[in-house]
């Protein structure tokens, strides 16, 4: 769709709609005329787990409230953030939260030869739908997803030959929080795999994701 359109479909302005573009929250190409095309599935998403206002949280922050949400230290933080992060949880619902943590890693999506998945798969800390059976959705063992840091991303992309595809089969998450990743886990904690279904682009990921997301707030 348009940018016009996607911003009647957002509730924001074309100039709002650009910004998504530019931050990669929208994924959207050059027409021959140098008009932005966005992607409709994307903003249809966009549009049921946004809210209309609100700025998301630092990457800081972000990570902080999951790693709360998931049970786990945030020695990153000191106590005054902490205290005030508990009370903005309080007050979250499972849309809101979502939002308040698109910061937390850059996304891009790629298309790789099925022969290189496990390859991909054993390069990352894994989350989303390739750990979405503890949220009650089968292992799809067709893609990966997880998180990774910005010079492993890279390095990825070229050794097995990446190729950007919205509808790929491999999502990496990059991140500049090296402590995040330095857990000794092989997925990563619940809140951030609930967080990561409830952005996909599949209707049935993002409900199972929100459930989660809002079970872990109550």
């Amino acid at each position: 769709m348009t940018t016009a359109e996607a911003a009647r479909r957002l509730r924001v302005s074309q100039r709002q709609v650009e910004r998504l573009i530019s931050r990669g929250e929208v994924p959207a190409r050059r027409t021959a005329g140098d008009a932005w095309v966005v992607d409709a599935v994307a903003v249809n998403s966009l549009g049921r787990s946004r809210p209309v206002r609100g700025r998301p949280w630092s990457p800081e922050v972000a990570w902080a409230a999951l790693w709360v949400l998931s049970g786990l230290e945030v020695p990153w933080v000191d106590q005054r953030t902490r205290s005030r992060l508990s009370s903005r949880l309080a007050v979250k619902n499972a849309a809101g939260l979502v939002h308040a943590c698109r910061r937390r890693a850059d996304v891009a999506r790629y298309r790789v030869s099925h022969s290189f998945l496990d390859d991909v798969r054993g390069a990352v800390v894994l989350s989303g739908t390739s750990v979405a059976e503890q949220y009650g959705l089968a292992e799809d063992a067709a893609r990966v997803e997880g998180y990774c840091d910005a010079a492993t991303s890279a390095k990825l992309r070229v050794k097995f030959r990446l190729i950007d595809d919205e509808r790929g089969n491999v999502t990496l998450r990059a991140t500049r929080l090296a402590h995040v990743l330095n857990v000794d886990l092989r997925s990563m904690p619940t809140a951030v795999v609930a967080v990561d279904l409830a952005e996909s682009y599949e209707a049935r990921e993002r409900d199972a994701g929100l459930r989660a997301v809002e079970g872990l707030l109550r």
